[in-house]
């Protein structure tokens, strides 16, 4: 019996494999042709993927044009697949086993997600600041992360430079990246040794 669990979870493990991959090809494609022509292999993709992301739209997934729901239906698929891998492989699964992949989840599909986007929006931004270039900074002048503002806040006694703005919250977004991530490998790992 316990190796008949074994074998469906790997089973159901490889499905939801198969389905994030059809996820990732649903986002990719629908950047091109967002709806599909009916009766098209796109179109039963859609059919097959797009009920499961609606579970997942909320405006409060979006940053600007950019919708970050079908990130978070993958992230939550993948702690689902990961937790039958392992259990399939090795016939059990334990409390910290299940945290630590929850932590790494919302690690590598939320914050590092949104923190990556923020650091790439500020190069674009200090380009802008740097080169004076009215197109480029015209893109980038939409976004305004709390960290640029906070940065523009702490310098009371006079008004700051964009450049001077931009190239500190860049760097403060860097070292924010890196430190996070060595604390979320950090949490992983006490939350693998609580037993049972």
């Amino acid at each position: 019996m316990h190796h008949a669990l074994m074998s469906i979870s790997l089973f159901f493990a490889r499905l939801i494999e198969i389905y994030s991959f059809l996820i990732w090809i649903r986002i990719i494609v629908s950047w091109v042709r967002p709806y599909p022509r009916p009766g098209s292999f796109t179109y039963y993709m859609a059919k097959a993927v797009d009920p499961f992301l609606g579970l997942f739209r909320s405006s409060k997934a979006r940053i600007g044009v950019l919708d970050f729901s079908p990130i978070i239906a993958i992230g939550l698929l993948s702690v689902v697949q990961t937790l039958l891998s392992v259990y399939g492989n090795y016939g059990f699964l334990t409390l910290g086993i299940i945290l630590a992949n929850i932590i790494i989840a919302f690690w590598s599909y939320g914050i590092s997600i949104f923190l990556f986007f923020s650091i790439i929006m500020l190069i674009f931004k200090t380009i802008a600041a740097f080169s004076h270039n009215p197109m480029m900074y015209g893109m980038t002048a939409q976004f305004s992360d709390p960290i640029s503002n906070m940065v523009r806040r702490s310098f009371s006694k006079s008004i700051p430079k964009d450049s001077t703005v931009a190239l500190v919250s860049l760097a403060i977004n860097i070292a924010l990246y890196f430190v996070l991530k060595q604390a979320f490998i950090m949490l992983a790992n006490l939350a693998l040794r609580i037993p049972v």
